[in-house]
C-alpha cells in the first residue's frame, strides 16, 4: 500500500524517494532522467512492476507499462539490467529490480549484483516507440539526447535501410528514411560561415543483429529491412539490438559490369586496398585468389585497369599470372613505379590486349609541396601512351592513373591545414599538366582515372575534382579552384543513376571517391559507364572468405566502355615503342 501511494504522489507531479531495503524506489524514467546520464548515478534503487522487454546474454530490459510512463518525450521509459549470469527471467515478466545504477560506457544500467523478483508473467510489451523518417530527426542541430531518450526502449522501424554494411564487429550503419545515406556537398556540421554545410547524416544510426548475445548475422548495404527491438547504447554508438528482423536484400551481390561489346575497349579503375606488403590482415593467397576473381568476374577483366594500392610491380605481376591461371584467355602485362622506395600503396597498369602500351612514366616527381618543401606526390600520377591497334592504323590514347591525397585528417586541428593545402595544391599542378598537355595535342585522347579521394562536388575546403576537371563547384571552396582546363574534361561518374553513384562506404554515408575523366576528343568515343558492386557494400568478414570476389577491396570499381568512333585524321600508324621510352613491367 506504501508504495502505491508514492507511485500515486509521483504521477501527480510531486518527488518522492522511497527507501526500501536502503535503496531508493523509483520509476525508470527518474532514473534515465532527461540528460546523458542518470541523476542517480552510483546510488542503490529499486523499481517495481517493470516489463521485461528482452532477454539476451547475462542482461535483460525492462520498461514502465504504458499505464505509468510520465508521457515526458525525452525521458527514457526503458533500461537495461546486468547480470553476471545468465538472467532468470523471460519476456513478458513483470519484475522488480534492485541494484547500483551505473554509466556503462555511457548506458545507463543496474548493476553491482542487482537483485530480481518475478511478481507475475505473460504480459505485453509496452508500445514501441516508431523510429520513422522523422526519427530520429534528419535535421542539425541535432539534439544531444535525440536518441538518448529511448535508450532501453522498445522500439521498432516499419521501412529501414542498410546505409553501411557490417563491420569487423558485426555492427551496420542504418537509417529510417525511404533512401540510403550518400555524402552531399560542403564541410562537415557546423561548418564554416559563407561555405556549404553538409549536415553530416545524423539520423544515421547502428543496428547490431549479435547484440542481445544471438547467432547474428551480416547485412549488406541496400538491404531494406523492417525490425523491432531494444534500442541500446555501446561502442560510442547508439545501437538497435533486433529481437526481430526482416530483411528485403535486393542488392544482389556481387553485381558485375556489362561485358564490353566486340570492338569496344574497356578501361577500368580499381583500388587494391594495401594489396602485398607488411602488416596484412588477410593471408596473401587469400588476397590473390579473391582478386582474381573480382577482376575477371566482376570488372569483366578490362584491357586496360588502373590500380591503387598495390605494394610492387612482384605483387601485381602475381595478379595478372594468377588471374591467367584462372582464366588462359585473360593475360595482362603488369605495370607499377615506386617513387619512394619505402611506400607501401602504388599506381600502377594491367594491360591486355587489344591494348598496347608504347610508354609508362610518373609525372610531377620532383614538385615540391610549398608547405614544408616536401615531395607534393607520395604516389606521382602514372601516365600510359597506348595504342589500340585497328586494321593495320592504331588510335592513339594518354591515360593519367592517379591516387591524390585522402581526406583523413582534414577536419584535425593539428594537420587539417595542411591536409587541404595538400589536396588544394596536387590538384591545381595536376590541372595545369593536364592543360598544358591539351595545349600541345588539342586533338589527342586523354582519360584520367583512379581514386581522386575527392567527391564529384566541393567538400568545402578544396575543391579537387572542380579543378581537375575545370568545371568548378558553384558553392565553392575554403581553397578556391580555378579554371585552368578549357575545354573542360568530362567525369563520366555524374552520368550513372544518383543511387548509384559511389564508389565507397565511409561510416553512415555512401560516397564518390574514384573517378573516370575524359576530354573533349576521347569523349564522343564513350559508350558508358558502370560500376561494379561487390566490395564496399559488402560485409567488411567477407575479406576473408577465399570463396567469394566480395569485399576483395574497400573501394568499388569504374569501367568505362570506347568504342571505334574517332575521325581519322586523329589515327596513327602503330609505331614499335622506342628504346628511348620510359617503360616499367
Amino acid at each position: 500500500m506504501l508504495r502505491s501511494f508514492f507511485r500515486y504522489l509521483a504521477g501527480c507531479g510531486a518527488i518522492v524517494f522511497a527507501h526500501i531495503g536502503g535503496a531508493q524506489s523509483l520509476e525508470i524514467w527518474e532514473i534515465q532522467g532527461d540528460g546523458l546520464t542518470s541523476p542517480f548515478e552510483g546510488e542503490r534503487v529499486t523499481t517495481t512492476d517493470n516489463v521485461v522487454t528482452a532477454v539476451g546474454g547475462s542482461l535483460f530490459f525492462i520498461q514502465t507499462p504504458d499505464a505509468r510512463s510520465d508521457g515526458d518525450a525525452w525521458t527514457s521509459d526503458g533500461m537495461v539490467v546486468a547480470l553476471g549470469s545468465s538472467p532468470p527471467v523471460a519476456v513478458g515478466d513483470m519484475v522488480d529490480v534492485t541494484g547500483t545504477v551505473r554509466e556503462e560506457f555511457g548506458q545507463t544500467e543496474i548493476a553491482g549484483g542487482p537483485t530480481v523478483t518475478v511478481t507475475s508473467t505473460g504480459h505485453p510489451r509496452p508500445r514501441a516507440v516508431l523510429l520513422d523518417g522523422e526519427t530520429p530527426t534528419p535535421l542539425q542541430p541535432w539534439p544531444e539526447t535525440e536518441l538518448e531518450r529511448f535508450e532501453g526502449m522498445w522500439v521498432e522501424v516499419r521501412s529501414g535501410v542498410v546505409s553501411a554494411p557490417s563491420d569487423d564487429h558485426g555492427e551496420a550503419c542504418v537509417t529510417t528514411g525511404p533512401r540510403r545515406l550518400f555524402r552531399e556537398p560542403g564541410i562537415i556540421w557546423p561548418g564554416l560561415a559563407g561555405l556549404a554545410v553538409w549536415d553530416g547524416n545524423p539520423e544515421g544510426f547502428e543496428l547490431d543483429p549479435y547484440g542481445l548475445g544471438g547467432a547474428g548475422f551480416d547485412l549488406v548495404a541496400g538491404t531494406r529491412f523492417r525490425a523491432s527491438g531494444v534500442l541500446a547504447y555501446a561502442f560510442g554508438a547508439y545501437q538497435l539490438w533486433p529481437v526481430t528482423f526482416t530483411g528485403f536484400d535486393d542488392s544482389a551481390l556481387p553485381r558485375a559490369v556489362p561485358l564490353a561489346s566486340p570492338g569496344d575497349v574497356a578501361i577500368g579503375t580499381q583500388n587494391l586496398f594495401h594489396f602485398g606488403g607488411p602488416g596484412a590482415d588477410v593471408p596473401y593467397a587469400t588476397r590473390l585468389t579473391k582478386l582474381s576473381r573480382h577482376v575477371r568476374e566482376v570488372l569483366r577483366s578490362p584491357h586496360l585497369l588502373a590500380v591503387q594500392e598495390a605494394f610492387d610491380l612482384a605483387v601485381l605481376q602475381d595478379l595478372a599470372d594468377r588471374v591467367a591461371d584462372d582464366d588462359p584467355s585473360i593475360r595482362y602485362e603488369a605495370y607499377l613505379v615506386k617513387n619512394d622506395p619505402d611506400s607501401i600503396i602504388n599506381v600502377g597498369y594491367l594491360i591486355r590486349d587489344p591494348v598496347v602500351a608504347r610508354s609508362i612514366a610518373q609525372i610531377g616527381t620532383d614538385v615540391r609541396f610549398t608547405w614544408d618543401g616536401s615531395l607534393l606526390f607520395d604516389r606521382p600520377p602514372l601516365v600510359l601512351e597506348a595504342a589500340i591497334p585497328r586494321a593495320g592504323e592504331s588510335i592513339e590514347l594518354t591515360v593519367i592513373a592517379v591516387h591524390l591525397r585522402s581526406l583523413g585528417g582534414i577536419e584535425d586541428p593539428e594537420i587539417g591545414e595542411r591536409v587541404r593545402r595538400k589536396r588544394h595544391e596536387q590538384s591545381v599542378w595536376l590541372s595545369e599538366w593536364i592543360q598544358a598537355w591539351q595545349n600541345a595535342d588539342p586533338t589527342g585522347h586523354l582519360v584520367v582515372l583512379g581514386d581522386l579521394n575527392a567527391f564529384e562536388f566541393s567538400d568545402g575546403y578544396v575543391d579537387v575534382v572542380g579543378q581537375v576537371t575545370g568545371d568548378l563547384d558553384p558553392d565553392g571552396a575554403l581553397l578556391a579552384a580555378s579554371e585552368e582546363v578549357e575545354p573542360q574534361l568530362v567525369n563520366w561518374v555524374l552520368r550513372l543513376p544518383a543511387d548509384d553513384r559511389y564508389s565507397f562506404v565511409f561510416e553512415c554515408s555512401a560516397e564518390v571517391l574514384d573517378h573516370i575523366l575524359t576530354n573533349h576528343a576521347a569523349t564522343p568515343w564513350v559508350r558508358g559507364i558502370a560500376a561494379a558492386r561487390a566490395n564496399a557494400d559488402a560485409p567488411h568478414d567477407l575479406e576473408f572468405d577465399a570463396t567469394t570476389s566480395m569485399r576483395s577491396s574497400d573501394h568499388d570499381g569504374l569501367v568505362l566502355y570506347l568504342g571505334p568512333r574517332l575521325r581519322r585524321d586523329v589515327v596513327r600508324r602503330v609505331a614499335p615503342v622506342s628504346a628511348a621510352q620510359t617503360i616499367w613491367r
